[in-house]
């Protein structure tokens, strides 16, 4: 058996006569549903029957095929398709955007990756924060007479007509809906954004892969919640925000319950969480 990374211009048939195998004795192997849909990255085991034949004389005999090598763009590594995984959480993630992935990759269609499979992500970046050369020594002055405290700064939410926003911990985080009034079975789109807001890195300290939760409630009770369902892999994990740099996080409600029921007309609250430094944020919509 070997190990083979499918690569650019690969058909079943030709790994088959490249190792000396068959068509049905690869699809059976790897349970391929179609013969015809292979993708870049992915990885296969070759049946191979015995070994190589000697091509006549004089000829050298012919080696063993063996797997070739993947060579990784420099700035980047190899990453393996997890379940729930989507290109705009990889970018984020990462630190990078769909658009690079989608071409680093070679992907066609943005919104179709399939578990196992193999992807060129970028490397974070280590941010040094140079140290400046020592001043040198100044004469001494007398001392001023202290100023008054400055007054705390607000850490209240700002509310908008459909957004909300608050600064907290060097980041402003802000909630925003398409708009506050939708007809029944209106798709409502929920956007979360951190930036940022200050000239040095900010690092955020995640748990798990989850980054971020939406939840709608009514008279108190959860009516839908965007990670009811959904699989985070638990691992300490830190990203690092660069001054005016933002993550943003966008999700679509269509008026159902977890259960997947429509709900009625009425008041709902919308919250958003970032799962990192905790803050939440709300918004009331209606439903007509």
């Amino acid at each position: 058996m070997i190990t083979y990374i499918v690569q650019p211009g690969d058909t079943l048939t030709l790994i088959a006569q490249r190792f000396g195998s068959t068509v049905t004795a690869i699809v059976t192997t790897n349970n391929i549903s179609d013969p015809n849909l292979i993708f870049v990255g992915q990885v296969l085991q070759i049946p191979v029957a015995g070994a190589q034949p000697t091509p006549p004389p004089p000829a050298p005999p012919m080696p063993t095929p063996t797997p070739p090598t993947i060579t990784v763009p420099a700035g980047f590594r190899l990453y393996i398709v997890q379940p729930t995984d989507t290109l705009a959480e990889l970018a984020a993630r990462f630190g990078t955007t769909v658009e690079v992935l989608v071409t680093v990759n070679r992907i066609s269609d943005p919104n179709l990756i399939s578990v196992g499979q193999v992807l060129f992500v970028p490397i974070k970046p280590t941010i040094v924060i140079p140290t400046p050369p020592p001043a040198p020594p100044t004469p001494p002055t007398p001392p001023a007479p202290p100023a008054p405290p400055a007054p705390p700064k607000p850490t209240v939410p700002v509310t908008g007509v459909n957004q909300v926003s608050v600064i907290q911990d060097g980041l402003r985080h802000t909630f925003m809906v398409n708009r506050t009034t939708f007809s029944r079975g209106e798709p409502v789109r929920l956007s979360f954004s951190k930036t940022n807001v200050t000239g040095t890195p900010v690092t955020i300290t995640y748990r798990s892969s989850q980054r971020y939760d939406f939840v709608v409630t009514r008279s108190g009770r959860e009516i839908w919640r965007w990670s009811q369902g959904r699989f985070f892999t638990f691992a300490l994990e830190r990203i690092t925000l660069a001054a005016g740099q933002r993550l943003l996080h966008v999700q679509i409600w269509n008026q159902t319950t977890n259960e997947g029921v429509p709900v009625t007309p009425g008041i709902y609250t919308v919250t958003a969480t970032n799962t990192g430094t905790g803050v939440k944020l709300s918004l009331q919509i209606e439903i007509r």
